[in-house]
């Protein structure tokens, strides 16, 4: 299938001002731009976006995305409390996203994760788009495993519904082992489906996003009085997903080698 001059909307609850949208979504897209796709995007960005710099940090995007013939929209994204916050956030973006089809001709939605997805499910009934259900894992699961959701709560119960529904309506599904797929595909919906078309694709990131700069960590230093301090940072999530106690076990031990130890730990969740 020929990738020139296809129309896509592209659907992610992750904003592009964040870290995961920086490194992990937008180099994809704008590979995918230079082989022809017109890319639409809708995310959701948070507060920050709206305000002070963050203003300044939309423009620039927008600047720059506009070079990659990428055309970018984004909604505020509502975190609290949980599940009405979701729910008016898949409203939202539904309403918007009918008139971005409808605007740029859009022939195909790539939901990348549930959420999105609950979104694509209502424009594929609506307008007869094709869909992607960019699916990423098993979320409900990983809620549970990482102790944030109980099995067959209502959240759980509501995100194992979209799924099936996206995994039964969608052309194309992504995934990000082959494992994984070994176990859906024999799931109500998609067992024997012959249509579907299935692609593995790792995470991955642009590492020149995270060049060292000498400059930076000695201000930085100074700043918190940290000159002569061996120093130990943590940068990115902290939660069920990444053995944060053992990680704390380890700073502590660290700390208790050294006199002069201060541990750091920054959160950019």
């Amino acid at each position: 299938m020929t990738l020139e001059g296809r129309r896509v909307l592209f659907i992610s609850y992750n904003g592009m001002l964040d870290p995961l949208g920086q490194t992990q979504v937008l180099p994809y897209l704008k590979e995918l731009s230079k082989r022809g796709v017109r890319f639409t995007v809708l995310s959701f960005e948070r507060n920050s976006a709206f305000e002070g710099e963050g203003l300044g940090k939309c423009d620039a995007l927008r600047q720059e995305l506009i070079a990659h013939e990428i055309d970018w929209h984004f909604l505020r994204y509502h975190q609290k409390p949980t599940l009405p916050a979701t729910i008016f956030d898949v409203a939202n973006g539904f309403r918007y996203a009918r008139k971005l089809i409808r605007q740029n001709q859009i022939e195909l939605v790539h939901a990348r994760s549930h959420i999105p997805a609950t979104i694509a499910l209502a424009l594929k009934k609506q307008f007869n788009v094709k869909m992607i259900f960019d699916m990423r894992g098993l979320l409900a699961d990983e809620y549970v495993d990482a102790n944030h959701w109980r099995k067959g709560s209502t959240p759980y119960r509501l995100t194992k519904f979209i799924e099936r529904r996206a995994l039964s309506a969608a052309e194309g599904i992504v995934t990000l082992t082959e494992k994984i797929w070994s176990i859906i595909r024999e799931w109500d919906g998609l067992s024997g489906r012959t249509d579907v078309v299935h692609e593995v694709i790792p995470c991955c990131a642009d590492l020149q996003s995270f060049k060292f700069q000498q400059e930076d960590r000695d201000r930085r230093r100074a700043e918190l009085e940290l000159e002569d301090h061996f120093v130990i940072v943590y940068s990115g999530s902290i939660d069920g997903w990444y053995l944060t106690e053992q990680m704390a076990d380890f700073f502590c031990s660290s700390a208790q080698t050294s006199s002069e130890c201060s541990c750091s730990m920054a959160n950019a969740n």
